[in-house]
């Protein structure tokens, strides 16, 4: 039973692997929405779209997409067992829930939603993300 599947965590890990790579998919798509269609965004939102820093949807479509890549690159770098992949990933995790805080206004479900992926992934790294001891 030398195989890195029998470690604890393994499977948290895994699990979060995976979630990071499906928001990170989501993003993309969320990110790459605003930027081609901003006009749609800002229909659903009535016109109302505040957002931080900038009101240009299309500005905050290219920060999720941006978001997005990294994400998909933590989450394989997570696979691979990377100790840089965990850090990224919780790092990036966590800007993620700032991200879609901001569109927690317009966006509830959705963004709650992807509030709650972020968690989960968080917990799962930081929680089994340790670095497993060589064995012999």
């Amino acid at each position: 039973m030398d195989s890195s599947t029998d470690a604890p965590g393994y499977g948290w890990r895994s699990f979060a692997g995976v979630l990071m790579i499906i928001a990170g998919f989501f993003n993309c798509i969320d990110g790459l929405v605003a930027i081609i269609n901003a006009n749609r965004i800002e229909g659903v939102t009535n016109g109302n779209a505040t957002l931080p820093i900038t009101d240009n949807v299309s500005d905050w479509g290219w920060v999720v997409l941006i978001v997005g890549i990294v994400m998909i690159a933590a989450g394989f770098a997570i696979f691979s067992g990377a100790m840089w992949g965990r850090v990224v990933g919780i790092f990036i995790a966590g800007l993620n829930m700032l991200v879609q805080f901001t569109y927690l206004a317009h966006f509830p479900f959705w963004s709650f939603t992807m509030i709650l992926i972020d968690m989960l992934v968080i917990y799962g790294l930081i929680v089994y993300g340790r670095v497993e001891p060589q064995r012999r």
